[in-house]
């Protein structure tokens, strides 16, 4: 007889655990099916590279979430009974330009003032002019983010009550290029801005992207971005005790074939080997939309077109290619300026502006050029690896679809593209030979891609965070947390607020809610 429970969640990454907590909070009986042998969806750390050295597969630096009143009121524990911990150290990135100069963006914005002044004065003070303007609308732009989405009519008509929503409407309208030329001069300090912004995965001169900019630079400064002590799977881990402490239930190792309909609405899940498992009150997917819908859905009444809507939308504007590096000692950078040797992450990017904006202009090609992100977490870290030995998260943006043979020629050239990243790294280094390297692990954006059939693509923000994917629009205008199935509601980064560890659940779980009768507010307080 099939197990029923009152809502059945399938995917068990840190957005659905975030529904199952508040869930099971409400005194919900809720059950997480998860592919994987553990959860985490991209908040997952492993020993990979060597045993001993904790690597994160996806997720490395928490800067969304730390707003989010999951961690700033602790309201599920998290902190104050689970030991989730983080690290918000004063210089976060280091942009290291290919002429040998480096650029140093900071928590505190004295540091980042006179990391910019290093470059240009005048540039400087326009930073801290565009951050005291920015952090006036910050609170704005954070009430939105960790609840739902109003329709994008509604969110601009919002917007277009103030000055204040003016300005950001503007911004959203722009791209992240668009606003950082207005404001500054100075190549580098452009470089090493939109370097910082393009994280999302997409191109800093795609059109929409200008709101990642106005709420990246006040959230920096006000909140940091924060290093989980143990590895990004560890706020995973938190939550699944949260979740199991309340009450519910986790099936790891147990894939999902298809949600199961009845009478017109959904009521549970079907896994791979045939077993069923039912919920009498809903079902959440933390899949991606281009997954679900029609494929795993059968036998269901879509509205007219909505298939092919899912079908248009599309994924980020590249992926990336990871490698985990257990090491005997960390990364000696030629450039013995002490930042670069102590860093928490440092990031390559050409010198001038042109042949950045061609590196991004080629990896929309197929085509895949070298300027890797190194971060060598154990500076900061310790407990990621053995004592005195250091672990090395390497990775590169990356296409998914190869110019030259497309997403299957990553089985055939993945070895010899890591060992480009290696010899990339080694003309900035000076100990990066294979006598420091004690072990090795790889993930191509194909690899990616089978390890989490959600990130179709190799794409671990599911769907690209352009501005016609976001906010309401996130995935579909009309279709954000609820489905056209009944009881079918969704979660994860196909919805807003999208790509990224930010907690989103917690928006999603609102409109669960709400359709079970259930007071968040009550909840939480």
């Amino acid at each position: 007889m099939a197990k029923k429970y009152d809502v059945v969640i399938a995917g068990a990454g840190h957005n659905s655990l975030c529904v199952a907590a508040y869930l099971a909070k409400a005194g919900v009986d809720v059950c997480l099916v998860e592919k994987n042998p553990y959860v985490g969806g991209g908040a997952v750390s492993r020993e990979l590279a060597a045993p001993g050295f904790i690597t994160d597969l996806c997720s490395v630096i928490h800067i969304f979430i730390q707003p989010n009143p999951i961690i700033q009121r602790d309201e599920l524990g998290l902190l104050s009974k689970y030991g989730l911990k983080y690290l918000y150290p004063d210089t976060q990135t280091v942009v290291y330009f290919d002429d040998g100069t480096y650029f140093t963006i900071c928590k505190p914005l004295d540091m980042m003032l006179e990391s910019i002044a290093k470059f240009s004065q005048r540039d400087a003070e326009k930073y801290k002019e565009f951050h005291d303007s920015t952090l006036q609308s910050l609170d704005l732009v954070l009430s939105g983010l960790y609840s739902p989405a109003p329709p994008f009519g509604s969110f601009v008509s919002l917007m277009d009550q103030s000055d204040e929503g003016r300005k950001l409407l503007k911004g959203m309208m722009l791209s992240a290029l668009d606003i950082i030329e207005d404001w500054f001069e100075n190549e580098k300090v452009k470089i090493a801005l939109t370097r910082w912004v393009s994280e999302v995965m997409v191109s800093p001169s795609t059109k929409g992207t200008g709101l990642i900019f106005f709420m990246m630079i006040p959230v920096m400064h006000k909140f940091g971005g924060g290093l989980p002590v143990g590895g990004a799977g560890v706020l995973s881990e938190c939550l699944e005790k949260c979740v199991l402490d309340l009450g519910g239930t986790i099936k790891t190792s147990c894939s999902v074939k298809e949600f199961k309909m009845g009478n017109g609405e959904c009521k549970g899940v079907v896994l791979d080997d045939g077993e069923e498992i039912l919920a009498s009150k809903a079902v959440v997917s933390s899949l991606n939309i281009k997954q679900v819908f029609p494929d795993m859905i059968q036998d269901a009444s879509l509205p007219e077109g909505f298939v092919d809507r899912v079908k248009q939308l599309r994924f980020s504007d590249f992926q990336c290619f990871l490698q985990g590096l257990a090491l005997h000692e960390p990364p000696a950078y030629v450039n013995d300026g002490k930042e670069l040797n102590e860093v928490l992450c440092v990031e390559f990017a050409p010198s001038n502006l042109e042949d950045y904006l061609r590196y991004f202009h080629d990896l929309g090609f197929g085509l895949a050029p070298h300027n890797p992100f190194v971060s060598c977490l154990t500076l900061l870290d310790p407990t990621r690896a053995p004592e005195n030995k250091h672990t090395l998260y390497l990775y590169d943006f990356a296409p998914y679809d190869l110019k030259d043979g497309g997403p299957s020629r990553w089985d055939e050239i993945r070895e010899e593209y890591a060992e480009e990243m290696l010899h990339f790294l080694r003309q900035y280094t000076t100990n990066m030979g294979p006598e420091n390297i004690i072990g090795q692990w790889l993930q191509s954006p194909l690899d990616l891609e089978r390890h989490n059939p959600a990130f179709m693509h190799g794409d671990f923000a599911q769907l690209g965070s352009q501005l016609d994917q976001m906010i309401g629009n996130r995935p579909l205008s009309g279709w954000n947390y609820r489905t056209p199935v009944e009881k079918l509601f969704m979660c994860g980064p196909s919805t807003h607020p999208g790509c990224g560890v930010t907690g989103g659940g917690r928006a999603a779980v609102q409109v669960v809610m709400e359709d079970l009768g259930i007071d968040f507010e009550k909840v939480i307080a």
